[in-house]
């Protein structure tokens, strides 16, 4: 797959960035009353099963074997963690000012990408990031009251969701995006069954219908974001992440009554502003690779 923007990647990122702000939200209502591990396990229980038994139906019994084994443990450790650390930010912060912190993550994937995959960021996305994360700090200055566990939780979340999306896009291309996901979501199932003992609870009511929705949401989030990655580098995606803000921002304000005020109004406008410098300057070069290739 060429490493080029192509336009196709987006819709894949949007539809991935909605499902995980509603999953958050849905989370954070669920923290209120479910120990916050027994959730993340159920989370990563859910999807495994599913897809090991359509894997299983559909390739056999070598379904699980995996294109290089120690990045996808890799991956599957660093979303569990990155997860775990997000739902303890959860707890401890408004939806909004949660979502807002994490929002490192796009530099973040911009620095390990230009490291790890060599990747070349361009001007105008050194421009975009710079909005984006302007835009982040802009919108957490109210909200500095709440420094504590939950901030250093969700800084500690957007590292380990950074390298997990840095190491997808190295094997992305490389293995079907149901096995990929597949591994994901099994290691962290794995990891969190053998300390299950410890902390789960037996979900009741409300609880059980939140519960199957994240897993079904992860499982689709992270289906939507393997196939833009496949399809994109992560440097070129990464200012469109902080669509996800605009998101949980709605959701902040739709179910848990909290209006964003004027910093976290003006922090969005920046972030999209961001988005948008990036998909102008996409759209510029593939008009030019376009134009380069028309026979005159």
């Amino acid at each position: 797959m060429s490493a080029a923007f192509n336009a196709r990647a987006l819709p894949w990122l949007l539809g991935a960035m909605l499902t995980f702000a509603t999953m958050d939200a849905a989370a954070k209502w669920l923290g209120q009353t479910y120990p916050i591990l027994a959730g993340v396990w159920i989370r990563y229980l859910i999807p495994t099963v599913i897809l090991g038994l359509y894997l299983l139906a559909k390739k056999g019994r070598n379904f699980a074997h995996a294109a290089q084994p120690k990045i996808q443990i890799a991956r599957g450790v660093t979303l569990v963690v990155s997860t775990s650390c997000f739902w303890v930010a959860l707890a401890n912060l408004p939806l909004v000012e949660a979502a807002v912190v994490s929002f490192v993550c796009p530099t973040i994937v911009v620095l390990l990408s230009s490291m790890v995959l060599k990747e070349r960021p361009a001007r105008a996305h050194w421009i975009a990031l710079a909005l984006g994360f302007g835009g982040v700090l802009v919108a957490l200055r109210p909200g500095f009251t709440h420094t504590g566990i939950g901030t250093i939780a969700a800084l500690a979340s957007a590292s380990f969701y950074a390298t997990y999306i840095v190491l997808t896009r190295k094997v992305a291309g490389e293995v079907d995006a149901m096995p990929l996901l597949f591994h994901a979501n099994a290691v962290g199932a794995l990891l969190l069954t053998a300390a299950s003992p410890m902390f789960f609870q037996m979900p009741h009511g409300m609880e059980i219908v939140l519960l199957l929705g994240i897993g079904l949401l992860g499982l689709l989030g992270h289906w939507c974001m393997i196939r833009a990655y496949s399809l994109a580098t992560a440097t070129a995606l990464a200012p469109f992440m902080y669509v996800q803000l605009a998101f949980s921002a709605f959701y902040g304000w739709f179910i848990f009554n909290r209006l964003p005020d004027g910093f976290t109004l003006l922090g969005v406008a920046l972030i999209l502003m961001g988005g948008f410098v990036a998909l102008q300057h996409e759209r510029g070069k593939s008009n030019a690779v376009a134009a380069s290739a028309t026979p005159e």
